[in-house]
């Protein structure tokens, strides 16, 4: 029978993100994730990874032939995701998207509209609780203020819940919560502007990668707290910055806008506190499943996964702790 979400021993359920896994294609995906241990998935449905037929992401048969697949390998979906297709909603609809589709605005929002519908009615048909989509953001500019102007990141707020509207209206209808993770290319990409963007839309979720937010500058542990109920996924990689003078020598590194080049690895491998920000989790009283996103490029993928999965496997309570015995 297929995993149910959630149902370890202990408070929070390990899973892991499938995208880095996509060039394996499904089959290999899942029998990676059963070799690592792991029972929940996140299931990209972007056409650019490949792992599901984003053309029949919403035939009932075709959700019907997933769940048998899943259910033979033994893994449930905790949530399915969309960060490629669903960006062209609200942009940018110039050439930065053009790999996923060229084409003029009109038609890139189009295709960003049916992806986000698409991925919704998909987590439905395979169970899933949640939808994570990525819907882009329409002015970056606005992270700035500008002279004579009142223009705010709040404008880019106010456009994310106007488009999002006949997806929220689906997910509420077909019992899928819809989750955003705060990211640069996002209308939420910092704690302040998640907190925006949560007031605006009544029922959405967020899931936290405390390694995103730290390559901007905030505290990765304050990342995981003060949410309650809207913290519904935890992603989990590590965070190396480079501190040299020059560029930055060897795999993975990239940069999060104007400040330092930073590269993502293995749990571990980087320098992130993350015995501070699981017992963070557990002093929060999170349930939800904790995912491991493998973005190393310097390990091999079941060997990032691997270390990231034992790492975490030894901060985490297998059942109830006892508590102090003097």
């Amino acid at each position: 029978m297929t995993a149910e979400v959630g149902s370890t021993e202990g408070p929070i359920e390990l899973g892991l993100c499938l995208a880095a896994l996509a060039p394996a294609g499904l089959e290999g995906a899942l029998a990676a994730a059963g070799r690592a241990g792991v029972r929940v998935v996140d299931l990209p449905a972007d056409s650019t990874f490949g792992l599901v037929a984003a053309d029949r992401a919403e035939d009932p048969g075709y959700h019907a032939a997933l769940r048998a697949r899943l259910a033979a390998a033994g893994v449930a979906v905790g949530c399915v995701s969309n960060s490629r297709d669903t960006q062209l909603l609200l942009g940018p609809h110039g050439p930065q998207t053009d790999p996923v589709l060229a084409g003029p605005a009109e038609a890139k929002r189009a295709h960003g509209l049916r992806a986000a519908l698409a991925t919704v009615r998909l987590a439905a048909g395979l169970g899933a609780p949640l939808a994570r989509l990525m819907l882009g953001v329409p002015d970056l500019s606005r992270w700035l203020s500008w002279w004579g102007s009142d223009v705010s990141w709040q404008d880019n707020v106010d456009a994310w819940a106007r488009a999002a509207e006949p997806i929220l209206e689906l997910a509420a209808a077909s019992g899928v919560r819809v989750v955003v993770e705060p990211h640069p290319k996002q209308v939420a990409y910092d704690p302040a502007s998640a907190r925006a963007l949560l007031a605006a839309a009544a029922g959405v979720g967020l899931c936290v990668d405390p390694a995103n937010l730290a390559a901007v500058g905030h505290d990765p542990v304050r990342a995981v707290r003060g949410w309650g109920e809207r913290l519904a996924a935890v992603h989990a990689k590590d965070l190396q910055w480079w501190r040299e003078p020059g560029d930055p020598v060897g795999a993975g590194w990239s940069r999060y806008g104007p400040g330092p080049a930073i590269r993502f690895r293995a749990l571990g491998a980087g320098e992130l506190p993350w015995p501070a920000i699981v017992a963070a989790l557990l002093d929060e009283g999170y349930r939800g499943v904790l995912y491991v996103e493998h973005e190393d490029a310097l390990l091999p993928t079941a060997q990032g996964v691997a270390n990231s999965l034992a790492l975490l496997r030894g901060l985490l309570p297998h059942a109830t702790a006892e508590g102090r015995t003097w």
